[in-house]
């Protein structure tokens, strides 16, 4: 009886977890809402790039909505706070700025956030694309900090297409998704480069040791943004000039902006 009822539990189990792609489909739905709730919120944002292995240091920005785009004020380098007069000239850039757009015209105001949106919407581009972009499998189920999350691995969909030149570093790699079991929130994604990948006619070509991982924590009851993101990039240029480079970006600080 011991045997038969574990065979009934285990089906049971696999009949009440979700199948990958509807994981998948949820989480994406889910991402793009974070995405939308994104500018809501104020942050900081912590850049370091390294170059041929040596850093450059870091900067951190307080980040914020001014007229309808966002606006970078700088207020620490190397994690050490500005001194007053840098920061007070910051404040004054900052000022200066705001008035400068509260004075657009109303083409010149559209045109600025309409550059914006595009800006957003290519940055997106990459993580809305893996959905078409890689087959997914359900391996299994872990924690990660503290959270319950699926665990998908992803492979190249045979026959991808992809919509433009960035989306083409996708047909040449393998990820793996981390998904929140409760609300369907992207806790992680891990992409990198299996085989070399042309863009355009052999002006470039990015090989194995390109990859990107983004993490993402909740800031409200039913809001996930990211906290860290490396982007690692292994390249060459016409075929001759290596390019190596490595960015990451830290977020913390999140505050719900006023009227929103």
């Amino acid at each position: 009886m011991g045997f038969f009822l574990l065979i009934f539990s285990l089906a049971s189990l696999l009949r009440a977890q979700p199948a990958a792609q509807e994981i998948v489909r949820r989480s994406i739905e889910t991402n793009n809402a974070d995405f939308q709730a994104l500018p809501k919120y104020s942050h900081h944002e912590t850049d370091v790039t390294t170059k041929a292995g040596a850093a450059r240091g870091s900067k951190t920005y307080k980040v914020m909505m001014l007229e309808g785009s966002p606006y970078n004020q700088l207020i620490a380098i190397n994690n050490e706070p500005l001194p007053p007069p840098e920061r007070a000239r910051e404040e004054k850039k900052r000022s200066k700025e705001a008035a400068r757009r509260s004075r657009e015209s109303s083409p010149e105001r559209s045109k600025r956030i309409a550059r914006y949106q595009q800006e957003r919407q290519h940055e997106h581009l990459l993580m809305n694309e893996m959905a078409r972009a890689f087959d997914f499998k359900l391996v299994g189920q872990t924690q990660l900090d503290g959270r319950r999350v699926y665990v998908l691995d992803a492979t190249p969909r045979p026959g991808y297409r992809p919509p433009n030149q960035k989306a083409r570093v996708l047909t040449g790699m393998k990820g793996k998704l981390w998904v929140d079991t409760q609300q369907y929130h992207w806790a992680k994604v891990e992409a990198q480069v299996i085989h070399p990948v042309n863009f355009g006619l052999f002006i470039a070509k990015v090989s194995p040791g390109t990859s990107f991982e983004l993490d993402q924590t909740p800031i409200g009851p039913n809001v996930w943004l990211p906290h860290h993101f490396v982007e690692k990039v292994n390249a060459r240029i016409l075929g001759i000039k290596p390019y190596r480079t490595q960015d990451e970006e830290t977020y913390t600080d999140y505050h719900l902006e006023s009227g929103q």
